[in-house]
């Protein structure tokens, strides 16, 4: 069965991680060409920008 990752916190890093449970073979499995043609890419939430970094010495 497939799991979707969850959503990340606003203050956590915006790349994701899943651990699988599924196979290689399973995973080819699922995306079949009717499910690859419907797949939308997940939206991608830059951070805000903040003020710049300060001089570190």
């Amino acid at each position: 069965m497939q799991q979707n990752p969850k959503e990340p916190h606003r203050d956590e890093d915006p790349v994701s991680h899943v651990d699988l449970s599924q196979t290689h073979e399973e995973v080819l499995e699922y995306w079949t060409k009717q499910r690859m043609a419907e797949a939308k890419p997940r939206e991608i939430q830059l951070p805000e920008p903040g003020p710049p970094p300060g001089d570190q010495d």
